[in-house]
């Protein structure tokens, strides 16, 4: 197999790959120099799968419970952030059981799928970890999110609670950090900490 360049190497592709949870984007594959024409082949020996339009997955990386979050952040060129309902649900934080993949996106964009539920939400850097290729926002940030997203209150409780519980937050950074948030944000995290203990 050939790629369109003439190379024969698919070890740099693949090590992306390996670096994404499997998933590599057609933008990416075409800035190490494969062609459609190469993905086309690689496709149909079998060694990837087209996840969906625009986006393969080598087929030799195990699959794992954080793969829709790992496809998801790699579609977006890592500018996507796992937020909300699903990074509370990562950072083991209530028990939300989110039936979408939340995202955060600096700017408006249309959702490329029915399960992804997309924010307009920049982010600052202290706001969100990396984890290989899944951003996720801070428990700290999550909280803010969810607060201000509508979540119900006996729920928030919940997340707050669990994440001082588990050291994942800390109830004196929760309090200095309503002092920027809006007012509405600020009296719900507030509560929910006062309930948390």
């Amino acid at each position: 197999m050939t790629s369109d360049t003439g190379s024969t190497d698919t070890g740099v592709l693949e090590s992306l790959a390996a670096c994404q949870c499997g998933f590599v984007t057609v933008r990416q594959a075409e800035a190490l120099g494969f062609g459609q024409s190469m993905l086309v082949e690689l496709t149909e020996s079998g060694s990837w799968t087209c996840d969906r339009r625009g986006l393969f997955r080598w087929a030799r990386v195990r699959r794992t419970e954080l793969d829709d979050f790992a496809k998801w952040c790699t579609w977006f060129g890592g500018t996507a952030t796992v937020s909300h309902y699903s990074a509370a649900d990562l950072h083991g934080l209530g028990h939300l059981g989110p039936r979408f993949v939340h995202l955060s996106v600096a700017t408006a964009v249309p959702s490329p799928a029915r399960q992804v539920a997309l924010h307009r939400s920049p982010l600052g850097q202290g706001e969100f970890e990396q984890i290989g290729p899944i951003r996720i926002t801070t428990p700290l940030r999550t909280v803010h999110d969810l607060a201000a997203g509508g979540i119900s209150q006996e729920l928030l409780n919940e997340v707050v609670a669990d994440g001082v519980a588990i050291g994942r937050l800390d109830t004196h950074e929760i309090r200095a950090s309503c002092a920027s948030a809006c007012h509405e944000v600020a009296v719900r995290v507030e509560s929910a900490l006062a309930a948390a203990g």
